[in-house]
């Protein structure tokens, strides 16, 4: 399988690893760090919270797990996810990987239930012996290839990574992936204009990338791009900071806050603008 050819651990860990109760102070009670599925209908109020549940079952529902199941989530997080497939599904286990030592921690921490656990892990170095019967993945695939990498090179992370999932789903088995992408970007600017101010050593996929390097590997039954989920998101966690910005400032400097208020806005810019989208994908093993 070679080798993580994305961002370091060290890059993930600049990131996600600035403190806990940083990312607590602004994000939703389940500390879910990913882009909400808000109700089409803006009339319609929903609580941050409910639109990530929405969002978390989304991915859960779509790959049909049942009692007794064994579900491996890729860039875990916090382990939202894992916490609630186990709750709503009744699983046998569900594994989150992440290289975040912090996640890592708050998930081995919080987690009452034997069925949750995290491994401090690359994908590319998880050694496992049973297929999962699903695999989910949600804001991970946007590291997995550097700024640098020209398409041809970004093309085999990906393929990496879809044969990875293909060698460790059981037969019929599903995954669901959620992930920011390019739209209107041509490959040979990407890397001016990558994320790596809030991101480093990251660059996000375009969505022909993923679904012809999972083509090999995967039928794909379901595509969405929604790029509102995320700038909505966004907004909700930019209001949560300003508010607690007071709090925070305590424990953590001024320019860490002000890169994540600007970095935050800039994405919604481009989401605005049409530079980027949210897509969600669907697919089930060949």
């Amino acid at each position: 399988m070679g080798s993580n050819k994305g961002a370091s651990e060290e890059a993930i860990q600049y990131h996600y690893d600035l403190g806990n109760s940083f990312y607590a102070a602004w994000l939703d009670e389940s500390m879910t760090y990913s882009a909400a599925l808000w109700p089409d209908d803006e009339s319609e109020t929903v609580t941050l919270m409910s639109a990530q549940e929405a969002k978390l079952d989304h991915h859960i529902d779509f790959v049909k797990l049942a009692e007794g199941d064994r579900l491996l989530d890729v860039g875990c997080g916090w382990g939202a996810l894992i916490l609630r497939a186990v709750e709503r599904k009744n699983l046998s286990s569900a594994l989150g990987l992440t290289l975040s030592k912090q996640q890592n921690q708050w998930i081995s921490e919080r987690s009452r239930d034997n069925r949750v656990k995290s491994k401090l892990c690359a994908w590319q170095d998880l050694n496992n012996e049973e297929p999962f019967s699903a695999i989910i993945s949600i804001g991970a695939i946007e590291h997995f290839a550097k700024p640098e990498m020209n398409t041809d090179e970004k093309m085999r992370c990906y393929d990496d990574f879809f044969r990875f999932c293909y060698e460790n789903l059981k037969d019929g088995g599903r995954l669901s992936i959620q992930s920011i992408t390019w739209m209107n970007m041509a490959p040979s600017q990407e890397a001016d204009s990558s994320p790596v101010h809030i991101f480093p050593e990251s660059n996000l996929p375009q969505v022909l990338e993923i679904i012809r390097s999972a083509d090999k590997y995967f039928h794909l039954l379901n595509y969405s791009n929604r790029p509102n989920d995320y700038s909505k998101t966004l907004r909700e966690w930019m209001k949560n900071i300003r508010k607690n910005e007071s709090n925070m400032i305590r424990d953590y400097d001024k320019e860490d806050i002000q890169r994540y208020l600007s970095g935050f806005a800039s994405f919604i810019l481009g989401f605005r603008t049409g530079m980027i989208g949210l897509s969600r994908l669907g697919l089930l093993k060949r």
